[in-house]
């Protein structure tokens, strides 16, 4: 072999080992990002065991994935425990005649269950915080709202993540579903805010009382399980 060609060889070689040792110096760096303290394992652990045993005794199974059901549960609950305060989860019920029928209706379900959680907070805020300028407009502050959650859930449905799903046959033949999602808080968060400007369009009170309601609007919202 010439010496050059066996230079560029050996380089050759060199960069591809430099490049592989890179490569898995920033997986190893991903990894210890999402790495969970001892305490957080043991809470992760502790919900897997029993959510699994929770689906055990109402007969439900890991629906539309691979994975198994322990797996699926570990990674989703290794998420909300990296991310805690940065993502929110959101679920969905359904029950349907077929398996697209009811992850359909499980998603749909999940976007009305944050919209309708979102609205709730904002009437409690404005109940609390704006009693006097209500008193007297309360048909004009349920019409907004209305208004309001519409939109939310229209925006709302683009940023679920689903994260696993269960499901059951019943006797009936229908097919029940729980969905479970994932939500960025600064998607769920610019959702809300699109959520708000185009139910503007719509109601006078939102736009009377518009800096008062953004500032509802902005606050976190986590629907409840």
């Amino acid at each position: 072999m010439r010496l050059e060609n066996y230079c560029n060889t050996k380089n050759r070689r060199i960069m591809k080992k430099f490049v592989l040792m890179l490569m898995a110096a920033l997986m190893l760096t991903s990894a210890n990002a999402q790495e969970l303290t001892k305490q957080q394992v043991k809470a992760v652990n502790k919900e897997v065991k029993k959510k699994l045993k929770d689906y055990k005794q109402r007969g439900y199974e890991i629906f539309g994935s691979s994975r198994t059901l322990e797996t699926a549960l570990t990674k989703h609950f290794t998420a909300l425990e990296a991310k805690e305060g940065k993502i929110v989860e959101v679920t969905g019920f359904s029950q349907a005649k077929s398996r697209n029928l009811a992850a359909t209706a499980a998603q749909n379900s999940a976007a009305n269950r944050y919209a309708t959680t979102c609205s709730q907070q904002i009437k409690g805020r404005v109940l609390a915080d704006m009693a006097n300028d209500v008193s007297n407009q309360e048909a004009e502050f349920d019409k907004f709202y209305a208004a309001f959650e519409g939109k939310v859930q229209q925006e709302i449905k683009g940023e679920l993540r689903q994260s696993f799903a269960v499901a059951k046959q019943n006797a009936d033949g229908t097919i029940s579903v729980e969905a479970y999602y994932l939500v960025d808080d600064d998607a769920a968060s610019r959702a809300r805010i699109n959520a708000f400007k185009n139910s503007q369009q719509e109601s006078a009170i939102a736009q009377k009382y518009a800096q008062k309601l953004s500032d509802f609007v902005n606050e976190r919202v986590v629907p409840a399980e």
